[in-house]
């Protein structure tokens, strides 16, 4: 959490305001264990230009092949005002403007556990870093085929833990992975070598229509954590089948939870196999 609807919301949030013109930055000390980039790297006097995402990760364009690739971890989130953001466990705020429009904005990256991650760097360094993730799910890198090649290359993984797996598929988290196999009907702990193409084919309509569903609804609030970039909680907590459900969407069966790489795992028995 925050997983790819989350961050996908806060991108589209943000470039609605773009073209910004940052005049000024403000860095605060515990900022230090975000900031992974130990290189000389000025935030004032440029122009954010534009606002991609790949998998987790924000990519934030700026003048002159400059970037600046946010991960949001467990409870970062990118907010933006017309006044000053003043919350608690705001380590960077940077103070813009619209260049077309003349107006003053605020831009603060907000993490309460500080396990979020920020890097400096220019084009280059942006695609050796990308490589080495998987497909974005969103796309239509995203194959039936892709999806079976990667369940033969790890036969005695589990599905839920490949699921996982950011060198195989980025963009997706706990909650994620387990409705993705709640609607591709398999059991999260069955063996990756188990998986038929009809399957991977399964898994590939399920991932398309879980976070297409998430993202209608700017992502999920859960347990208080994730908050868009206008400060608001996400809607999609009414779309779960078995996330932390007491009964099965689908069926009303009673969800069972058991663990998958040391990560809560929730299923239907009667709707999975």
């Amino acid at each position: 959490m925050p997983e790819l609807p989350e961050v996908e919301t806060i991108k589209r949030q943000l470039t609605e305001y773009l073209p910004l013109s940052v005049n000024k930055s403000n860095i605060a000390p515990l900022a230090k264990k975000i900031i992974k980039t130990k290189k000389q790297f000025s935030l004032e006097n440029i122009i954010i230009t534009q606002i991609k995402r790949y998998g987790k990760y924000l990519i934030f364009y700026i003048s002159e092949d400059k970037i600046l690739l946010s991960h949001l971890g467990m409870s970062g989130s990118w907010q933006i005002s017309n006044k000053p953001i003043d919350k608690k466990h705001t380590h960077l705020q940077l103070y813009c403007t619209n260049p077309s429009e003349k107006t003053s904005l605020f831009l603060a990256y907000i993490d309460p556990r500080r396990f979020g991650q920020i890097y400096f760097m220019n084009r280059a360094e942006l695609e050796k870093k990308i490589s080495t993730l998987g497909v974005d799910i969103s796309t239509e890198d995203l194959t039936t085929e892709y999806i079976y090649q990667a369940c033969q290359l790890h036969p005695q993984k589990k599905i839920k833990a490949l699921l996982l797996d950011q060198k195989f598929f980025a963009g997706v988290g706990n909650y994620i992975a387990s409705e993705i196999c709640a609607h591709a009907h398999l059991l999260p702990a069955r063996e990756c070598r188990s998986i038929s193409k009809k399957e991977a084919a399964k898994i590939k309509l399920a991932t398309k229509k879980v976070i297409e569903r998430s993202i209608k609804r700017n992502g999920l609030t859960f347990h208080g954590g994730y908050t868009d970039a206008s400060g608001n909680k996400g809607e999609a907590i009414g779309n779960l089948i078995v996330f932390y459900q007491k009964q099965c969407g689908f069926c009303q069966s009673e969800i069972k939870k058991i663990i998958i790489d040391g990560r809560g795992t929730y299923f239907c028995p009667k709707c999975q196999q």
